[in-house]
């Protein structure tokens, strides 16, 4: 009798032992699938055939995995992988952005932190002042102790991209990427979430033409990929309707220029645009509202009747769009919709599910920039 006891306590033994190795192999796998865009285990009857184990032991092994929060069960579907890594507090994603009191930024942090939260990921903001000097010393530390992933909007994002080294060391470690507004064209193969500024800028140079206007300038942001995507769509569609533009109206600003604006409302470089660029105008696209609002001003100060003398036209609809000095025809996205994208294709790719790239469309909102009677004045 004692010896039959204890040859069921040695099967109890040797069961435990495998229903817990099986459990780690299929850690293992689970991180293989993952790089390998695979989001389900195989079937348990595929498990025990694979690995020679009953199917009591698939199904502790299992149980273990969904206990830790790796996999969650599907009842007629199978096992599927969460994302979730075994000990919850790893389960960070970091957030560079260029700035968190900018005017458009808030309600897109809200987005992201809120649909991680949803998932049960945390996250932690890094501002990079939209400097590759901030963003090295961010990612250098950040790969002392990578996160799940991070959610990136590129610094600079139209020049060469000093840093690219580390993010490729950082995806040696298994660190996941989505890429916010913009991406590096050297790094183009990772995912992003950004605006469609192409047809953006077509679609609001086109409502201007159908104004009347022939004379459209453009003001945009020189040194990142949303200000090179709108000139594009700005200067194809003026050169498609036969009405090339010319180089001098065209007036260009950087990083620095917006950061002073923001901080100091320094306008000088929108007075230079209004003096060389705009006094054969009478319309303009502008980079966003933010330029169209101090470019309302600086017209204002020049003499300029709005919106008679000139029309205006700007991206992101924010409350800038608004301002009790003149309302701004621009263009908008759904609320909620680039954030809450961005945190969902980083989870998607944390749970093996394929992920590509998306652009946002714009919807063109009219308001009291942009007079309908031109056409009428002619």
């Amino acid at each position: 009798m004692l010896r039959k006891d204890n040859f069921f306590q040695k099967g109890d033994f040797f069961m435990a032992i495998k229903y817990k190795w099986l459990a780690g192999t299929l850690r293992d796998l689970i991180k293989k699938d993952v790089k390998n865009q695979i989001n389900k285990l195989p079937s348990e009857h595929e498990l025990c055939r694979r690995y020679h184990v009953s199917r009591q032991t698939v199904r502790q092994a299992l149980n273990l995995l969904t206990q830790e929060g790796l996999i969650e069960k599907r009842h007629g579907s199978g096992s599927y992988i969460t994302g979730h890594s075994a000990n919850l507090s790893d389960d960070q994603i970091a957030i560079l952005i260029s700035d968190d009191s900018n005017y458009i930024y808030p309600g897109v942090l809200d987005d992201i932190q809120g649909t991680l939260r949803k998932y049960h990921f945390s996250s932690q903001v890094h501002i990079t002042k939209n400097e590759t000097y901030e963003e090295r010393k961010i990612l250098t530390k950040l790969l002392s102790a990578p996160p799940r992933g991070i959610i990136v909007e590129g610094s600079r994002s139209y020049l060469p991209n000093p840093n690219l080294d580390l993010y490729r060391a950082l995806q040696k470690k298994n660190c996941r990427f989505v890429f916010l507004h913009n991406y590096y064209q050297n790094f183009s193969q990772i995912p992003f979430v950004k605006d469609d500024n192409f047809s953006g800028s077509r679609q609001l140079t086109e409502y201007l033409l159908s104004q009347g206007h022939t004379a459209i300038g453009g003001i945009f942001h020189s040194d990142d990929l949303q200000g090179a995507e709108r000139f594009q769509g700005f200067m194809e569609t003026m050169r498609n309707q036969g009405l090339p533009v010319p180089d001098s109206r065209v007036g260009w600003f950087n990083s620095h220029d917006l950061d002073h604006l923001q901080r100091f409302q320094d306008t000088g470089f929108l007075k230079k645009i209004v003096q060389d660029s705009l006094e054969s105008c009478t319309a303009v696209v502008c980079y966003n509202d933010m330029i169209a609002y101090f470019l309302i001003k600086e017209l204002n100060l020049a003499g300029y009747h709005l919106p008679d003398d000139m029309a205006i036209g700007a991206f992101d609809n924010t409350y800038l769009s608004n301002s009790q000095i003149l309302t701004l025809t621009t263009l908008s996205h759904k609320s909620h919709e680039m954030g809450t994208a961005a945190a969902n294709m980083m989870i998607q790719q944390l749970k093996g599910i394929p992920v590509t790239f998306l652009e946002v469309p714009w919807t063109l909102i009219p308001k009291g920039s942009t007079p309908d009677n031109l056409l009428d004045n002619l």
